[in-house]
């Protein structure tokens, strides 16, 4: 990210160890402990020119109400993409049927949307620009 012109990059997970993982990577500027759906989205509103959230969109972590937290973290003209497990069981058809209704209802408010499918599940992106800010919710990749 950092060579596509990524400058500050912001952490966010329920797990302490997690973060400490983080934090022993150098990447990131900043983490915060938060359990996405029970705390407030430590994340100021227009803040992010892209929020990533990385599996953790399933049934029995993060609620679907997120998404639109999500998007307020970004920035007018900011990048959400999104990316989740596709577990095949009765509770994650669900949590699939919950997430694209959500999206829907976003549609219709006139949010822009764009859907596409990856071989882990669905993928949205809120097209516009990215620029020097990057905030990745739960479930920190290295």
């Amino acid at each position: 990210m950092s060579e596509l012109g990524f400058r500050n990059f912001v952490g966010v997970d329920g797990s302490k160890g997690m973060l400490d993982l983080a934090a022993q990577s150098g990447l990131y500027q900043d983490l915060r402990l938060a359990l996405l759906g029970t705390d407030p989205l430590p994340a100021q509103t227009g803040a992010f020119d892209l929020v990533v959230i990385i599996g953790a969109l399933r049934a029995g972590f993060v609620p679907v109400s997120v998404i639109r937290e999500l998007w307020q973290a970004a920035k007018p003209g900011g990048y959400v993409c999104m990316s989740r497990v596709d577990p095949k069981s009765e509770s994650g058809e669900k949590y699939k049927l919950s997430m694209k209704r959500e999206l829907q209802q976003m549609e219709e408010e006139g949010l822009d949307l764009l859907t596409l499918n990856d071989h882990w599940g669905d993928l949205i992106l809120f097209p516009s620009k990215i620029y020097h800010k990057f905030l990745c919710f739960s479930n920190i990749q290295f």
